[in-house]
């Protein structure tokens, strides 16, 4: 069953006699999300009168805040991924704030659909000993957002939200800032027969250094690869198909062999 979108357009204002404004996003008029989509706000202000743009779901603490332009979801060329998202409907909320204090908000309301199990065979913890001094170095061309990848035991698990990259050691803040211990990446992908799709990251939550949940591979969109895998016994294969990943540190440390967990 289809059902239909729902979009209001709002303008609070917060001084008498100030001029409202508007707001819209690129999920206007959208029934259902795809797997992901761009989420970008379009205030009706110059650039220098916009405070922040705030992007909400089902109301609630802001999933992520903006505060230059593009006003993006998930930072410059990123995506709203939705397989964090329970299937059905839910509210889509852009709320720009002026810096004179007014305040307009935008809403879609759409149906989400459910994301695909990855297979069974696939499916669940793996862990790998890295040797990292090899790795790309942060700055450079294949590690261009400088992802500190510490030596040591990473987890990988295959779920149906993303795919869990957690680094060696315990996240400890500021620490782990500088040397990527403890960090957790949430990958966006597409499970596949023998094969796998992944993209950028899976974002739910403003960036926070504090947080281990705080970073990705390369950037935030990605770039995307495919991977093959296959097992045997209680180990998984993983091999970049073409040879080579665009994201070279997300390569270094997934490609090879990783044993099953539990």
């Amino acid at each position: 069953m289809i059902l239909a979108a729902v979009a209001v357009a709002t303008a609070a204002v917060a001084q008498p006699g100030s001029r409202s404004f508007k707001v819209r996003s690129t999920l206007e008029g959208k029934t259902a999300l795809p797997h992901r989509i761009h989420w970008v706000a379009f205030p009706s202000l110059p650039r220098k009168q916009v405070a922040e743009v705030a992007f909400i779901i089902d109301g609630g603490k802001p999933r992520w805040v903006e505060r230059n332009p593009p006003y993006t979801y998930s930072d410059d060329r990123g995506y709203l991924v939705t397989s964090w998202l329970s299937p059905g409907r839910h509210r889509f909320t852009v709320r720009v704030k002026a810096t004179d204090g007014r305040r307009a908000t935008h809403t879609v309301t759409a149906r989400v659909l459910p994301a695909p199990q990855p297979p069974s065979t696939l499916a669940g913890k793996w862990q790998r000993t890295v040797d990292a001094h090899a790795a790309p170095k942060p700055g450079s061309a294949g590690n261009p957002t400088e992802t500190f990848t510490p030596s040591g035991v990473y987890t990988i698990d295959f779920e149906r939200r993303w795919i869990r990259d957690d680094f060696p050691g315990k996240f400890v803040y500021p620490a782990s800032n500088r040397t990527g211990n403890g960090f957790v990446f949430l990958n966006d992908y597409t499970p596949g027969k023998a094969r796998f799709h992944v993209a950028g990251e899976v974002v739910f939550h403003p960036l926070s250094l504090r947080l281990a949940e705080g970073g990705w591979w390369c950037e935030p969109y990605g770039p995307p690869a495919d991977y093959s895998w296959s097992v045997t016994g209680d180990k998984l294969t993983l091999r970049p198909i073409g040879g080579k990943d665009a994201c070279g540190i997300r390569g270094f440390i997934w490609t090879g062999e990783w044993t099953r967990v539990g």
